[in-house]
């Protein structure tokens, strides 16, 4: 029995009595290794996912959300490199492209294809997986879920530039050409009686008064940092701003560009006017707060000063 349809049946629950069999023809017990049995685990949790939000349509066909994130653990992706990893990604892949074909039985699935990434969590341990799953379809735009490293590298200033040689430098003289002197040209003579007259406005004595539009009350001021470096203090005036990448369909009121993990609409930033500050996550990677992972698109209450981190960038809330 090769290796796809061993995980196949494993996925399916039917394995004892095919192990049984197998181990009366081989006279010994082989039992699953590790590698097989991670494998399963992330097969079932991803087919989990499938049979939960797979919809069915009027037309006598179905759909399945078209991307799946799988988190590992650190230990687990150093364990997955190499040909290792791209081998466990093409094996679920197409395991799990014909798990779906089976789940939706008689109707016809309508997802050609879909997408299988392995990123890190750091909050899992060895051996635990999670998987987030999208119904977005793949297109340039969309959010690039890769690999980031720990520390940026520094980057040394550039050194001023300086002349190639001295300004009153005696072996260099200035080019000199037979350029003849400079000869004032008189302005040109205006006859007085070609200026017109200034005509007085119908109504002068009615003079329309400037109009003073209230100023908008700033709430507060956000702090932008990067690689320890503060980048910009934006002044905020309204009660919900919007972080993230942006683009066209997507605009975001305070952009964060450079990074591809940073979702287009990535993070919203909310308060009463009162105080009172909170945020919501609602990009594809996560988002942090004092380094604790914010749940997806819920409200978490945050104060001035609180170290808000998406992705490579630092926010910080500024009362005024």
């Amino acid at each position: 029995m090769s290796v796809l349809n061993k995980v196949r049946s494993w996925i399916d629950g039917d394995s004892s009595e095919r192990a049984l069999e197998q181990a009366a023809r081989d006279a010994q017990v082989k039992p699953r290794s590790k590698a097989e049995e991670f494998i399963v685990k992330i097969a079932r949790e991803v087919e989990s996912i499938m049979q939960a939000e797979m919809v069915p349509l009027p037309q006598g066909t179905t759909i399945i959300p078209s991307e799946y994130t799988v988190f590992l653990s650190a230990d687990d992706d150093k364990e997955w490199q190499g040909v290792k990893r791209k081998g466990l990604e093409q094996g679920l892949y197409h395991i799990l492209a014909e798990r779906a074909k089976e789940i939706a039985g008689k109707k016809k699935l309508e997802t050609k294809s879909f997408v299988i990434e392995l990123r890190i969590d750091a909050t899992l341990t060895k051996g635990e997986v999670s998987v987030q799953h999208s119904w977005e379809e793949s297109a340039s735009n969309k959010t690039g879920v890769l690999a980031r490293p720990k520390s940026l590298p520094e980057i040394p200033p550039i050194a001023s530039q300086k002349p190639p040689f001295p300004a009153t430098s005696p072996n260099v003289k200035a080019p000199t050409a037979n350029i003849p002197p400079f000869q004032p040209v008189a302005p040109p003579t205006v006859s007085k009686a070609n200026i017109p007259k200034a005509v007085p406005l119908e109504g002068g004595e009615t003079e329309e008064m400037t109009q003073v539009a209230n100023r908008m009350k700033e709430l507060y001021r956000l702090e932008v940092w990067r690689g320890g470096v503060r980048q910009n203090v934006v002044p905020i005036f309204q009660n919900e701003i919007v972080v993230g990448r942006g683009s066209k369909s997507k605009p975001v009121d305070i952009p964060l560009s450079g990074d591809v993990e940073i979702s287009r609409r990535h993070l919203s930033i909310g308060t009463d006017g009162a105080g009172n500050f909170w945020v919501t996550n609602e990009g594809k990677n996560p988002a942090a707060v004092n380094n604790y992972d914010l749940p997806i698109n819920q409200r978490v209450t945050v104060s001035p000063g609180t170290s808000i981190i998406v992705c490579s960038y630092t926010l910080r809330i500024q009362a005024v």
